[in-house]
């Protein structure tokens, strides 16, 4: 996390500001990543690109967790690979709400 994120901007530090601002930090790549890649698998009609996309994302995770198991016993397995894993698993999870909530707004139409 890189906390300075919070600050930006304001001369005072806010707590909903600083919290927003963090949180686009964090997840906000992935969030675009998420709309552009669901917006051109919609319009082009190919759901390849989608299922290509979850299936990165599983395989990102699934190497986190491997990589945390192998490396249990190392000395900065706390600093590296678990915050990793833990934000690879928040990606997968926002990966799978949004795919949800894609199907839900496709079928409505």
């Amino acid at each position: 996390l890189q906390y300075s994120a919070a600050f930006v901007a304001t001369d005072q530090f806010y707590f909903v500001t600083g919290g927003i601002s963090l949180f686009l930090n964090t997840f906000g790549w992935e969030i675009v990543g998420l709309v552009a890649v669901s917006t051109s698998a919609y319009l082009t009609r190919r759901p390849f690109i989608w299922k290509a996309y979850c299936f990165y994302q599983l395989l990102e995770t699934i190497g986190s967790c491997i990589s945390v198991s192998l490396f249990r016993r190392h000395l900065m397995v706390w600093a590296i690979f678990a915050p990793r894993f833990i934000f690879a698993g928040i990606f997968l999870v926002l990966n799978c709400v949004s795919q949800v909530i894609l199907c839900i707004f496709y079928t409505m139409r």
